[in-house]
């Protein structure tokens, strides 16, 4: 453990990088990403917890799913709907996540774009997460909303909570 995430904002094509290697094989980090008693493990920021309600890993299919502080965690619930439009297994995930209210009907002009790969690294992963934004200002929100961090967060916890679950199997 012990890696660093690498993050890029690239305010002209209105996109966040987010790069890390892990030390978990491809196969598991795949796993870790699609399997949704793994993504309630590490999914979101610290101190935050994901429920899942859907996942189906598939073109057209739909990731729906609550992160909420838990009782050191500040801020309010989230709900977000995650819809994929390309799956390529062991390589990468392609999604629109777009944040939701209680009912799941989608919060007008959330939509962010979303690309995740997977690339063996040496006896681990390079997980890079690049999201899209329709606009410089939403891109800023996203930041100033903690988004930055967050995922940075997230990719510790996954490489964390992963690497535990691994070690118990």
């Amino acid at each position: 453990m012990g890696r660093k995430t690498t993050i890029m904002k690239d305010r002209e094509q209105r996109k966040l990088t987010v790069e890390r290697v892990v030390s978990i094989p491809l196969k598991l980090s795949w796993q870790g990403w699609t399997k949704p008693e793994h993504i309630e493990r590490w999914w979101g920021p610290k101190n935050w917890n994901a429920t899942v309600f859907e996942m189906d890993v598939r073109p057209g299919g739909v990731w729906r799913y609550r992160l909420a502080p838990d009782a050191a965690g500040e801020g309010e619930e989230a709900f977000c709907k995650a819809t994929y439009s390309e799956v390529v297994e062991l390589s990468k995930l392609v999604y629109t996540d777009t944040f939701t209210d209680q009912d799941w009907s989608p919060v007008a002009g959330s939509d962010m774009l979303t690309s995740v790969t997977f690339e063996e690294a040496g006896e681990g992963t390079r997980l890079s997460i690049i999201t899209h934004f329709a606009s410089v200002e939403q891109l800023e929100a996203a930041e100033g909303m903690g988004m930055v961090e967050g995922y940075a967060d997230t990719l510790e916890r996954f490489e964390d909570k992963i690497s535990l679950y691994i070690k118990g199997r």
